[in-house]
């Protein structure tokens, strides 16, 4: 690093390897997990993997506070998670025994009660 603390051109460039290596795959988990269940509830959905603790961590949002409970009585919820399971595996990430993925279901309607309908801010 420079002596005023600016990053060089490849400081930059490597920090954007690290990134993209980071979230390989991801954004093809996030997109075919939609696309499955959509028609079935799930309004969004966003992965993230921190390296800091091998985690990935799923926020997956049904439309309202309702289908929370009704997803997991009915199998929805661990239908998804199997699902984000095998998404995972299929884009090179691990073998379901060795990812350690964190779920948290929650609903659109919490994001525009308590959030203001911003998933920034919800996910913070």
């Amino acid at each position: 690093m420079s002596k005023n603390n600016i990053p060089s051109e490849e400081e930059f460039a490597r920090a954007k390897a690290a990134m993209r290596h980071r979230d390989r795959g991801l954004s093809d988990v996030r997109e075919r997990v939609l696309r499955r269940f959509h028609d079935r509830g799930v309004h969004e959905f966003f992965i993230f993997y921190s390296p800091a603790t091998n985690t990935f961590v799923a926020y997956v949002f049904y439309r309202s506070d309702r289908e929370i409970a009704k997803g997991e009585e009915s199998g929805l919820s661990a239908e998804i998670r199997d699902s984000v399971y095998e998404e995972l595996t299929a884009v090179g990430r691990g073998e379901q025994n060795s990812l350690n993925v964190i779920f948290e279901f929650d609903s659109h309607e919490n994001v525009e009660r308590n959030y203001e309908g911003d998933y920034f801010n919800r996910l913070r």
